[in-house]
């Protein structure tokens, strides 16, 4: 009887130094859009030497990417001590213990930010009345997010204006509440799973602008007293967890392709590195003809190319720049730093320096920053450390 495999992506495939780097450039990547799309128009220098900058403008507005990325990077690592798991012939891990180690990985930190959220930083920017002047909808974006469904109403979808990156969080957990269930058919039939996945994904994103006309009607109606145009709902729809299961996919797939290029060639990921990065480059902005609206289905693999590379590069290029140093660290504490980035950026224009001002782009990075570092340091390692001691390990 074959014993069980090593549960937790750690214990199953090791670590993957290179992976920490490229988190830090997504929350980078995120940091910079949303200051590019919040700021321009106030004359800040920091954005008018960007703009001079050929082709820089276009790269951080393509940050919507870094999203998709971080999706691919979660379906990678989550669904590898499954394939292990086959390939030793080894009992499918424990869904229960994968539930565990979840909440306790996202939860503390996420419920500790929607405390000072909602008791500090929403009376900060919408005044210390608010809370008494629409309480049932605030006690509703409590419970929405608490629950992580805050992503499936357009009330709470946007977290009242003070932190609209939260819905990706949304998709993060249901894509974990998911994962156990669909993990061992992608491990068993992994190119049929992916074509399904990316299927389901076409038709949502497709239908989510054109179609899905009860739901759409649905949503109206029950936004009628808050008159909700069809642009918002349909925007709501695009955020929805069927528009991301390719992401996840395509991320799995790339985990798999991983798990076989263990021994392969050393110039192979370097060069999927560098097609991901001119593909990447060469599609910011364009639909291709023969795809249309289902561009990103060129977008989406330029992305899992890159993380690919990155994490089956033998040559040490990958591990040089993205293993060690700033990028690494921005990568270890880029869960928190994201949490806390957007709320922080509208604290400073509201009680900040002036619009345009110098100073609000390095105050900005300094205070995301150090919220991630402690709020890593606090909350999430503490936790980890924990929730290492407390679940039992399985049988041999």
């Amino acid at each position: 009887m074959a014993s069980a495999a090593p549960e937790g992506v750690r214990a199953a495939a090791g670590p993957i130094g290179a992976i920490d780097g490229l988190r830090g450039i997504c929350v980078l990547w995120v940091m910079l859009f949303h200051y590019l799309v919040l700021c321009e128009g106030t004359a800040d220098p920091w954005i008018a030497a960007a703009v001079r900058v050929p082709g820089l403008e276009r790269t951080i507005r393509s940050g919507p990417y870094a999203v998709d990325l971080f999706f691919l990077i979660s379906g990678f690592l989550l669904t590898l001590p499954w394939l292990i798991a086959r390939e030793r012939g080894a009992p499918a891990p424990d869904a229960r213990r994968f539930y565990a180690r979840r909440l306790q990985r996202i939860v503390p930190a996420y419920y500790v930010h929607l405390a000072l959220l909602f008791a500090l930083v929403l009376p900060l920017l919408r005044g210390w009345l608010y809370w008494r002047a629409d309480a049932y909808v605030d006690m509703w974006n409590v419970i929405a997010h608490a629950l992580f469904l805050h992503n499936t109403s357009p009330l709470t979808s946007g977290t009242l204006g003070v932190n609209g990156a939260l819905w990706t969080l949304a998709v993060e957990a249901q894509f974990y509440a998911l994962l156990p269930f669909v993990a061992p058919a992608f491990a068993r039939a992994p190119w049929r799973t992916l074509v399904a996945a990316l299927a389901v994904t076409a038709a949502w994103t497709w239908a989510a602008r054109h179609d899905l006309r009860l739901v759409v009607d649905a949503y109206l109606g029950l936004g009628r007293h808050w008159s909700w145009p069809e642009e918002v709902v349909r925007r709501l729809l695009a955020i929805q967890l069927p528009a991301y299961v390719a992401d996840f996919a395509l991320g799995a797939m790339a985990g798999r392709a991983w798990r076989s290029a263990m021994g392969g060639s050393r110039a192979l990921p370097v060069l999927a590195m560098l097609a991901g990065v001119l593909a990447l480059g060469t599609l910011q902005g364009f639909q291709l003809a023969p795809l249309g609206e289902q561009s990103w289905m060129a977008a989406l693999t330029a992305l899992a190319a890159i993380l690919w590379g990155v994490a089956a590069d033998k040559s040490g290029i990958a591990r040089l720049m993205l293993a060690r140093g700033p990028l690494a660290f921005m990568g270890r504490i880029s869960y928190s730093t994201y949490l806390w980035h957007l709320p922080l950026l509208l604290l400073l224009q509201e009680h900040g320096p002036a619009a345009g001002s110098a100073a609000v782009f390095p105050l900005y990075l300094a205070s995301a920053v150090a919220a991630g570092w402690v709020s890593w340091k606090r909350v999430e390692q503490p936790f980890m450390r924990a929730a290492g001691r407390a679940i039992p390990r399985p049988a041999p």
